[in-house]
This record gives C-alpha cells, structure tokens and sequence, in this order.
C-alpha cells in the first residue's frame, strides 16, 4: 500500500548530484504530454486547481524546481538556462519522451520561452500564462506605487536572488519559437498596477504573442496575475486547445 501512495505522490529523480520532485498524472494518455513551470518561487502544488481535470484529457508533468519544494539544492545557478538543463534532464530520467506542450506561469514563463528556442524539435506547442517579458524590469519598477516596487524587489528571495532573475531576462531576449502553435494568456484583472504599468504589460504581451508566427492571445478580464487559479475553467479551455492542434 505505501508503494502506491509513494506512486501517487511523486518521485525524485537524481539528475546529477541534485535530486529533483516530480508528478507525472494521467500516464494513460496518448499525444503530447503537457509540462508545467511554475512562477518564482512557487511549488507544482501551484498547479491543484487544474490538474484533476486536466489529467482526465492529457499526461501532465509538474515539477519542483532545484531549492523549491520537494527538491533539493547545490551550488549551481538558479537562472532559466540552468532551469532548463535541468528539466529536460529529469524528463529524460523519468521517461517522458517529447514532443512536449510546455505551460510557463510569470517566471517560469522564462524557462518554457527557452526551452522551446532550444530545443524546438522537441516542443509541440506553448501557452504562457501572464508571463515575464525581458524588459519588465527596467520599466514596470518605475511606473509602479512606491509599496508594489518595494514588494516587487523584495520577492526574490525565496529562488534564485534579483542577479539572477535579471540573466534570465536576458537569455531569452531575441529568442523566438517559428511557427511553433503559441497561446498568450493574460489577466485583466491586477490591481497591484497602475495605470501606467497596466498599459506597458499589455504591450509586453502582445510582443510574446509574437514570438510565433502560428499565435493567439487572448485576454482574461475577470482573471489577475495567477490566471489557472481564478479561471481554471479557462486555462482548461486553452489546453485543449492547444493540444487538439
């Protein structure tokens, strides 16, 4: 009986002196498998408010990134270059052969915009959920109320220090995906913005809309930044989308 809940809950997976936790859900299923990247310093357990339903239609794969969660942590850098190796690392261990739809939320959007540039022989499509843009940094902190701009810079502290953060907005910059099927979903609904800020989101959007030439956006008006938790009826919606294409 404990094998099973053990099954059931997860694994870990060394992938080279760092040992990482992950859920594979629906394994039954045919197609591409769905695999999932979570906002700065969020768990998979991000994921609970779709992942029941969306493991009734498709292989869902959730992980923790190296120091969150489950997983463990070395000395090795905590960028979206490094997050990427990673990945792809513990999926070849775990035997989820591609292709692969890769959903990003905010950060993580970062490292499924790089993986998909990296590696596009491997990606069957991308959904990427209110995600960060290259130059959120250099413009948004200055158009944001002096309590969001201090939030902002104090968060990263959990994954992965501002250093970081900042080179992993640069490794993806100038990196785009061909026509590889695209869906931008963005939150119409983030009070923690001014209007000012608002307006520059938008338009971050709309560019990484344009990272594919085979694309769609779509704006969720009654959904903020975490849009699978306020509408996961609408981020279901997507997916199966998606994966029908």
């Amino acid at each position: 009986m404990s094998e099973f809940i053990e099954k059931e809950a997860g694994k870990k997976l060394n992938i080279g002196g760092i040992e990482l936790y992950y859920e594979l859900l629906g394994e039954h299923h045919e197609g591409p498998t769905l695999v999932f990247d979570s906002g700065y310093g969020v768990t998979l357990e991000n994921w609970n408010s779709i992942k029941d339903e969306v493991s009734k239609f498709s292989r869902m794969f959730i992980y923790d990134r190296a120091g969150i969660g489950k997983s463990g942590m070395d000395d090795r850098p905590r960028h979206s270059r490094q997050s990427v190796e990673n990945l792809r690392i513990l999926l070849k261990k775990a035997e989820v052969k591609p292709p692969y739809v890769l959903v990003g939320h905010s950060l993580g959007g970062l490292n499924i915009r790089l993986f998909a540039s990296t590696y596009p022989e491997e990606v069957a499509g991308v959904v990427l959920l209110d995600s960060s843009h290259e130059d959120q940094n250099k413009i948004l902190p200055l158009l944001f109320t002096k309590e969001v701009q201090e939030a902002y810079y104090n968060q990263f502290t959990l994954e992965g220090s501002l250093h970081e953060v900042e080179e992993s907005l640069e490794q993806v910059r100038n990196k785009s995906f061909g026509n590889i099927p695209l869906i931008v979903v963005t939150g119409g609904l983030q009070p923690f913005h001014t209007k000012e800020s608002m307006a520059i989101w938008m338009k971050f959007q709309e560019d990484l809309a344009n990272l594919s030439t085979n694309k769609q956006h779509i704006i969720v008006e009654d959904a903020g930044h975490a849009i699978h938790i306020d509408r996961p009826d609408v981020v279901i919606g997507i997916l199966r989308d998606i994966l029908s294409k």
